[in-house]
């Protein structure tokens, strides 16, 4: 009876993976094409021909048509969102209502929005880059022939394009400029400039690290197409078709990759945690490289995110035409394990449900064992 006691003992003592507590779901027709999220933790979509924004808690606030396909998206702490959209439009919305729009060049891929709304940036599909103050173009600039990313902080703005990473001042001034290659996404972490590099073939990604001078600090090759990157200031997360999921530090080194079988659509990082999506699944990783969760959906998951709430979302639905749809679920972490972590190691993932069902088995040949030997 002993023995017993102590093989129970032995199992209540074994540390117990918590799931995530879904919050809030808000589903709509067509697709979710852009997702954006305030400091306040509001969320801005570009919603197949719509604009919406939803609350922290997820309830729709409001919902516009837009002048086409809604693209892109960036969202202001004061709630105007920015969407622009594949039919050369970009547009600026307040409390569900058009305050100003504008006509570019081409389909608006990229979009950003200062933290007042009064700035607004767009880049689109011929290369061209335009600046707004409260709805007036203070000016343009030819940065390639495709705009994939901008960036604006404070005073400054960086814009990714196929001929590289450009450097304006609100103002307008060319700050400088590097061409690693066609570089997909912009970011800033910390100090730091982030540059995501990859070519038309998509065979290769690499990520370039650059000060605030445009100066090289590091350098980080993937073998495949790294589709999704985040940042939260501290750590930078990527993933795609390259077969795992990586978190490097600001210094260029390695702090975990996790196996991933699957193209990657997107990933985002907070705090040491990671989520992705990918085909009909989304995963959550914990600062120590190890799967804490996972969930399987109806439709593939196409995005995810973090809010300063303290929850993450996942997006999921299908894009067919005869059956459009998009569902986003809020998932709080305050149902996964604290995990204590000290310079970790690269190593495989561990599903947790694997992992509890050999703890099981474990648990039931040593009951069997003691019987046995009684």
């Amino acid at each position: 009876m002993k023995k017993l006691s102590a093989l129970l003992l032995m199992f209540f003592m074994l540390p117990v993976v918590a799931s995530p507590v879904k919050l809030w779901s808000y589903s709509d027709t067509c697709a979710v094409f852009s997702l954006s999220i305030n400091s306040n933790g509001s969320v801005g979509l570009a919603f197949g021909y719509y604009a919406e924004l939803l609350n922290p808690g997820g309830k729709l606030l409001w919902k516009a048509p837009t002048r086409g396909i809604a693209y892109s998206s960036a969202l202001s702490d004061n709630g105007v969102l920015l969407i622009g959209t594949e039919g050369k439009w970009l547009q600026a919305f307040e409390n569900g209502k058009v305050i100003w729009e504008r006509e570019l060049s081409n389909a608006v891929v990229s979009v950003a929005i200062s933290p007042n709304g009064s700035v607004a940036v767009a880049g689109d599909a011929s290369g061209w880059v335009y600046l707004f103050k409260d709805g007036k173009i203070v000016w343009k600039k030819k940065a390639g022939n495709y705009v994939w990313s901008v960036y604006l902080g404070g005073n400054t703005l960086l814009v990714g394009s196929d001929s590289g990473i450009h450097a304006f001042s609100t103002d307008g001034e060319p700050l400088w400029e590097k061409n690693p290659g066609p570089v997909r996404k912009v970011l800033v972490a910390n100090t730091e400039v982030l540059a995501l590099v990859v070519p038309e073939s998509e065979s290769w990604s690499e990520l370039v690290a650059l000060d605030k001078n445009g100066n090289v600090l590091w350098e980080k090759r993937f073998n495949g197409y790294v589709r999704g990157i985040s940042t939260d200031g501290k750590d930078v997360a990527l993933a795609g078709n390259f077969g795992n999921v990586t978190l490097l530090g600001l210094d260029g080194k390695t702090i975990y990759t996790v196996p991933l079988i699957g193209y990657a659509y997107d990933v985002a990082t907070q705090k040491g945690y990671t989520v992705v999506s990918y085909g009909k699944t989304a995963e959550l990783i914990a600062p120590n490289g190890t799967v804490i969760w996972f969930k399987r959906f109806n439709g593939t998951a196409y995005h995810v995110a973090f809010s300063p709430k303290g929850y993450f979302i996942t997006e999921y639905g299908s894009h067919d035409v005869q059956n459009c749809y998009s569902v986003l679920d809020a998932w709080s972490l305050s149902g996964t394990p604290t995990v204590t972590v000290s310079k970790p190691s690269e190593r495989p993932s561990v599903n947790p449900y694997v992992a509890g069902t050999l703890t099981l088995l474990v648990l039931v040949m040593g009951v069997l064992l003691w019987r046995k030997q009684s």
